[in-house]
This record gives structure tokens, C-alpha cells and sequence, in this order.
């Protein structure tokens, strides 16, 4: 059985169970999702009174370390790459970097080099796959005032055990001080917190838009705040919504194999389809062609979490642990994976179980993912379940689908998710019909997974 799509004069034709094959984040039908009419219409956002407006140059935030570091596959080695100071610190990012991650495929910490004890923590990343779209992985910490050890846990691609890859002593002093080169930058304040306390700070970067669709950008940009809110995003009255503008000198266009070695983008943040892997179906998903370009960009103003929208009506979508989510700003389903792609980068993985194997793999012998909504069910006790406080004792487990409709919210453990990655048949999933898979919204579980990640981040845990 295959797809056949007709992309840019060539036909490429996925094997969908052919286990060579990956593919992205969203549901690989798209006349299966949601489109946006079928959500209620978005309401405008509020005025703000005396909102935050930036020209021609970047928003100064808090000190920040940023550490590159490159993967060659090839030896499965690890090295530095850069050492960067910034200025895109928030002090939710300050506060959250003192705890130890829960998540997370790829894990760094900055140690006292004589007393080896932890001062800060970063984590990104979903599973093997990421590696081969991104050369380069990228971490950041408050900036220390003296040399400090950073030390890289990674997992294996085969067994899926942390292990210790990369270890070095920095000498902040030493590092690049980053130099914004971008002239043409525009920040614009959209929405504050409606909850008093600590926030987070989101912000909606524009990518692939010419000089002349700014205006187009921050009517975007508002229609994806506006989305979030409507559709009750998790912890949404506690973030800070900004849109930050920046020229791109090309579309982003369609997606064609451009040879190799990967040219860098020609755009603001230089996002592109990852040809470069031989990915299958490539034409579904973008990530950045330079990753100190991308985070050059994002440095332009403090954030904790970066949306990017892209001047682009196809279907696509990216999202993973904390590296970036980007979606085509004028796709008719807009709102799907915007929640979709979301949840993935708050460490959510597939829902449905068709369309080739996802971007989002862990390591064939993992014991058990640490994504939120997925389990390889080892025991069928239901107080072993990650999400047992959603499930009435009486649910057997693994749980039968036709169990769905039987009771409002009959969660349990049903098989599915996973797109088609091996293991097969060990994936179960909390429920049906979530926009994790091709549904309208989150589901209980979901809502609840992306909430721990968000009080994690605001250094919150009693939500």
C-alpha cells in the first residue's frame, strides 16, 4: 500500500510499511484533520495599554550561555561547536534551570569543575530521529560567572539508556558574545498574563515573510495567539505572548531536493524542508539549515518558548521537546497543527498509528518512552500506568477500544500511537480522538502532561 503526492513535478511515493521511511509530526491525511472552519471563530485579542514596541534592534534579556554542540552520526561522536553569550534569558528560563529535567532525549548540565556539583540544567529533544535533522543540538543555561564542566547525556539510539557523550570545561569568559545583525527587527507586545504571579514568555517569530507582508505577520501572529487562548491551551493565562518580526530574502516555497551540501536558508531564520536526510516525506516538515542561524534569530528578544509561523499555505508541521514548533501560517488547518505541533514540544508524541514511522522515535530497545501519552504497557498494573489517576480501577488493561464510548472519559491503555516506529504493537495511548492524533482538541491526559511542563518551567509544582 502507498501514497502518492505530486510535489514540485516529481512523484514520490512512501512505502507506509516500509520501515525505511520516517515521517513528521502531523497526521499524514490531511483531509482527515480538522480544518479551521469546523473551530468556532477566533475572538480578536484585547488592546493592551502602552504595549511593548521594539524597532530596529533587539530586546535585551537576561544573560545566557549558549552552548553548540555537533553530532556526526557517522561515529556516533559528539563535539563542541560554540560557545555563545546572549542576551535571551526570561526569569521563568532562570528559575527552571536549577532543576533537574523530567524530559527530555538530550540532557545538559553545567557542574562546579572542582566540587562537580550541578548548577544548571537544559534539556531538548525527542528521540533518535532529531539527530539527523539537526547537525547540531543546542542548549542554554543563566550565565555562570566562573568556568564551569558541561556535560552532555544523550540516549542510545539502539538500547534508548542515557548515557554520558560529551564532556568539557567552558570558560564563559571566553565565549562568543553574540553581535544581533539583524537591522530590520520589529518586537511587538500581544498579550500579557490574565493570572497574576510568574509567566512564560512565548513568542511568534515570523519566517519566509518578505518586507512587504510585515502587516500580513502581526495579523498572523494574533490569529495564533488568539487560537491558543480560544481552544484553552494549557497554563495560557500565564504566558506572555510577543511577535517578533525580521525580513526573510526568500519564501519558503516548495519542497525540492537542492543537493547537497545544505545551503543555508536565505531567510530570517533559515527554515527549510530537511532534503538533506533523504527523510521520508520531507515535504511535511522543516527545520532549520543552519542551527546557529535559527538561534541567532530567536536571541533577538528573551523567550522561554518560540512558535514560528512561515509565509506559507501548504501542509507541514514541526514540533519537538523544546527546540521549535513551526507551522504554514495559511494552511486551511491552521488551528490543528498549531495545537499539534504545540503538544509535541511539550514533549507529546504520535496518537495514530499509520503513515510510515514518526520523526519523534526513540531507541528500538527503550524500555519505556518518556513522552507524556505514550507507553509500551511492561505491566498491566494499573497503578504502573503514567497516567493512572485518569483511569477508573475497573479499566482493564491493555484496554479494549471498543471501551471508548462505553462511559464519558473511560481512559485506560488502548493500542495505537506511535505513527508505525518499532517497536511495533507496543504502543498504547490514554484515549481516542485527541488532536495528538487527528482529533479537534487535548485530551485529559494531554492537557495534563503539557501542564507539568509549563509548572516546571515556572518552578510551580503545586498545580
Amino acid at each position: 500500500m502507498t501514497i502518492s503526492k505530486i510535489l514540485s513535478g516529481f512523484i514520490f511515493t512512501i512505502g507506509i510499511f516500509g520501515s525505511q521511511y520516517s515521517h513528521s509530526n502531523p497526521y499524514f491525511d490531511e483531509s482527515q484533520v480538522p480544518k479551521d472552519f469546523t473551530y468556532p471563530a477566533i475572538q480578536p485579542l484585547p488592546k493592551i495599554t502602552n504595549p511593548l514596541v521594539i524597532k530596529n534592534g533587539p530586546e535585551v534579556g537576561l544573560n545566557i550561555l549558549r552552548v553548540g554542540v555537533k553530532v556526526d552520526l557517522s561515529t556516533e561522536t559528539y563535539s563542541l561547536a560554540n560557545v555563545v553569550t546572549e542576551t535571551s534569558g526570561t526569569p521563568a528560563y532562570y528559575r527552571r534551570a536549577h532543576q533537574f529535567p523530567k524530559w527530555g532525549s538530550y540532557r545538559a548540565v553545567l557542574r562546579d569543575p572542582t566540587m562537580g556539583m550541578a548548577i544548571y540544567h537544559d534539556s531538548i529533544g525527542t528521540g533518535k530521529e532529531f539527530r539527523k535533522l539537526v547537525n547540531e543540538i543546542t542548549f542554554r543555561f543563566p550565565l555562570p560567572l566562573h568556568p564551569v564542566r558541561f556535560e552532555l547525556t544523550a540516549e542510545n539510539p539502539e538500547t534508548g539508556k542515557m548515557e554520558l557523550v560529551f564532556s568539557e570545561v567552558l570558560d564563559p569568559a571566553s565565549a562568543v558574545k553574540a553581535k544581533p545583525d539583524f537591522d530590520s527587527t520589529e518586537i511587538r507586545e500581544l498579550k500579557r498574563p490574565t493570572t497574576p504571579g510568574a509567566s512564560v514568555r512565548v513568542n511568534i517569530y515570523a519566517d519566509g515573510y518578505t518586507s512587504d507582508r510585515k502587516d500580513i505577520f502581526w495579523l498572523d501572529a494574533a490569529k495564533a495567539v488568539s487560537s491558543l487562548i480560544d481552544n484553552k491551551f494549557p497554563l495560557s493565562d500565564r504566558m506572555h505572548f510577543y511577535a517578533v518580526f525580521s525580513p526573510s530574502q526568500m519564501k519558503l516555497g516548495k519542497a525540492v531536493d537542492l543537493g547537497l551540501p545544505v545551503a543555508e536558508r536565505n531567510s530570517f531564520l533559515g527554515l527549510y524542508y530537511p532534503y538533506w536526510d533523504n527523510f521520508g516525506r520531507w515535504f511535511n516538515i522543516v527545520y532549520p539549515t543552519r542551527e546557529d542561524k535559527f538561534r541567532r534569530g530567536l536571541a533577538l528578544a528573551p523567550y522561554d518558548y518560540a512558535i514560528i509561523l512561515i509565509d506559507n499555505n501548504e501542509y507541514w508541521g514541526v514540533g519537538n521537546f523544546r527546540e521549535l514548533t513551526s507551522i504554514p501560517a495559511r494552511s486551511m488547518s491552521f488551528t490543528y497543527l498549531l495545537l499539534h505541533e504545540a503538544g509535541h514540544f511539550f514533549g507529546l508524541n504520535e496518537e495514530y498509528s499509520e503513515g510510515g514511522r514518526t520523526e519523534l522515535e526513540f531507541a528500538p530497545g527503550i524500555d519505556e518512552p518518556w513522552s507524556q501519552n505514550i507507553t509500551f504497557l511492561k505491566s498491566n498494573i494499573l497503578a504502573d500506568l503514567k497516567w493512572a489517576s485518569f483511569v477508573l480501577p475497573s479499566t482493564p488493561l491493555p484496554t479494549p477500544k471498543s471501551y471508548w464510548p462505553l462511559q464519558s472519559k473511560s481512559y485506560g491503555a488502548f493500542a495505537g500511537g506511535y505513527a508505525q516506529s518499532p517497536p511495533l504493537g507496543h504502543s498504547h495511548i490514554p484515549g481516542l480522538n485527541c488532536v495528538m492524533d487527528r482529533g479537534s482538541n487535548f485530551c485529559d491526559v494531554c492537557r495534563h502532561g503539557i501542564t507539568e511542563v509549563i509548572n516546571f518551567d515556572l518552578a510551580d509544582q503545586k498545580n
